[in-house]
């Protein structure tokens, strides 16, 4: 019987995933593991990449794309360990990442979820322990200042923590917590969904965690770069995060924030690139209409 199951959410990410897939097999844990991979209607013959390559790995087809929380919800019905890795297909582990993440929740009984230390393909550091999202942070990334200000209240990533929440690139949950919490919450399609589940991880008694103690590299964009989809994704998520946790006073500011932002994302494309702001600009009004049909739900 499987010790730990690694589960990966796959759409048309071929070579990342590749890349992951061997990243395990160079660095498996010593006890015995399984890999599941739920794809989510990839076109690029990512398919056909793991049936040839990595026969070992259990392989779950969707016809359509049902979102990062439903197939990670589908790999976890479909694992037999106690243990349960969500990893991102873009990343790749570390010697001694996947035993060490084990051995660190069995020292710790009373932790929920686990992330760990992560760089970037570069070698440098990754953050990846956050407090809530404030509406500051969730503007930086919607206007694309993101990319100058990096918004993290935790600048010390060489201690044990306990953040509001972890990245979702890689995240340990035991088996048990994770029914317990209900897994997933498919109504996050796309981001978000590692915040909620840490929070209810929380408030059902448990811990999360970042341990410095073991790595990852991650590269980021697997799935979804900086797109008008990503970024319709990434607005739909976030109300409904605030939808969850918030009161309805933060929830209207949110939105206000949202639709600043977006025209500022537009301004600094006139400017910085005044060719492409025709297209930003056809991609960037539907989102606009995000903000005012997105429905009030508890």
């Amino acid at each position: 019987m499987a010790i730990l199951s690694i589960i990966i959410v796959n759409r048309n990410t071929r070579g990342l995933l590749r890349e992951c897939l061997d990243s395990i097999k160079e660095f498996p844990p010593p006890f015995p593991w399984e890999a599941i991979v739920v794809d989510n209607a990839s076109a690029d013959g990512s398919l056909q990449s793991i049936r040839e390559e990595h026969p070992e790995v259990l392989l779950i087809e969707n016809n359509a794309n049902r979102g990062f929380s439903a197939a990670n919800n589908q790999g976890a019905r479909s694992a037999s360990a106690p243990w349960l890795l969500f990893l991102n297909p873009d990343t790749r582990v570390h010697d001694g990442t996947l035993a060490g993440a084990v051995a660190f929740m069995q020292r710790h009984p009373q932790a929920g979820v686990m992330g760990c230390r992560t760089v970037n393909g570069n070698g440098s550091l990754q953050a990846t322990v956050f407090a809530f999202p404030g509406k500051l942070r969730i503007f930086a990334y919607v206007s694309g200042l993101n990319r100058i200000f990096k918004l993290s209240r935790f600048t010390d990533h060489s201690a044990l923590c306990s953040p509001d929440y972890v990245q979702g690139s890689f995240l340990i949950v035991p088996r048990g917590v994770f029914e317990k919490c209900g897994g997933f919450d498919e109504s996050f399609f796309l981001y978000a969904e590692e915040i909620d589940l840490c929070l209810r991880v929380k408030a059902a008694g448990y811990e999360v965690y970042y341990f410095p103690g073991i790595s990852i590299t991650h590269l980021g964009g697997g799935s979804a770069s900086d797109t008008s989809t990503g970024l319709a994704h990434f607005i739909t998520s976030s109300i409904r995060l605030y939808q969850k946790y918030r009161p309805p006073r933060e929830r209207k500011k949110l939105r206000r924030t949202l639709s600043i932002a977006l025209r500022l994302r537009l301004f600094l494309r006139f400017l910085f690139s005044p060719s492409g702001f025709a297209a930003e600009k056809k991609a960037l009004v539907p989102l606009f209409d995000i903000l005012t049909d997105a429905p009030e739900r508890e």
